[in-house]
């Protein structure tokens, strides 16, 4: 099973596989698509290989993702003020996202431990920007704090979750109810917002918002002629962390710096765990 998941987090990472079956729904039978599609924005450079850059008060650090005989290496470098540069292989902790969590550890060149977490969740950085990560590192028995970036040949909508939580919840408000989760999020020509959402049935609508997405402009339902490249990668749940024991989702908490919850983003590992040859 181990090796399966490890599998389902390079498809999901390194290539955003596309999928078109359809899973357990969060709140009943929903259907799930995920597809390839170019950044999301143009200000910002894709980058050729899955992975992060972390980065804190006086250091920095890069996770590298690579796909070695269908298992997951991660590469990990850091670079701290008056430090030796540490480079480790990283192993991804199991069971994957336990408690929502991303984790990895390893040892480095040096001999000391290296342990990394990642919690989705609205990271002010140095720059004033938001990143869509917390990060902890330890190595050794020091521990550094900062912000996290996804970099990746795709650039996914809910790296810009944070920009986009106010239309969504507008949305949802407007939906009474009925929506079962946020499938995408994008910006229109003119600059106002669209949202995607999933109702309980498995119909699907889009939400235009205006004014800084405080008001929503129009509700409509769409179809499967209607699909944006994106749409589903990764689907995003408002407000709750759901129970994935059931579905082909596996869940990531979003939080608050504090620990509010925020939501779950949720990925879909079915149709990568079948492609597999390894059980």
């Amino acid at each position: 099973m181990k090796h399966v998941i490890v599998i389902a987090l390079v498809c999901a990472g390194l290539t955003a596989c596309a999928t078109t079956g359809t899973g357990a729904g969060i709140g009943g039978g929903v259907a799930s698509s995920a597809f390839d599609y170019a950044p999301a924005r143009a200000s910002r450079a894709a980058d050729t290989r899955f992975g992060y850059r972390l980065a804190g008060d006086e250091w920095q650090g890069r996770m590298v993702f690579e796909s070695v005989s269908g298992e997951a290496r991660v590469d990990f470098t850091l670079d701290a003020a008056e430090s030796e540069t540490d480079r480790a292989e990283l192993l991804i902790s199991m069971p994957y996202l336990d408690g929502g969590v991303r984790r990895y550890d390893g040892v480095t060149d040096h001999g000391r431990a290296v342990f990394v977490q990642l919690q989705a969740g609205p990271c002010h950085n140095s720059d004033g920007d938001i990143d869509p990560y917390f990060v902890t590192v330890r190595v050794g028995d020091a521990q550094m704090n900062g912000c996290a970036m996804e970099t990746a040949p795709i650039d996914r909508w809910a790296n810009y979750l944070a920009d986009y939580l106010p239309a969504i919840d507008v949305c949802l408000a407007e939906m009474a109810g009925e929506a079962d989760h946020v499938s995408l999020a994008y910006t229109l020509t003119g600059g106002a917002t669209a949202i995607r959402l999933v109702d309980h049935d498995g119909s699907s609508w889009e939400c235009a918002t205006r004014d800084d997405g405080s008001h929503v402009n129009s509700l409509r339902a769409i179809n499967a002629a209607d699909a944006i490249l994106g749409e589903g990668d990764p689907i995003f749940v408002r407000a709750f962390m759901p129970d994935a024991s059931d579905s082909c989702y596996v869940f990531e908490s979003v939080r608050e710096g504090n620990g509010d919850l925020i939501g779950a983003l949720g990925y879909d590992v079915c149709d990568a765990g079948r492609d597999s040859d390894i059980g």
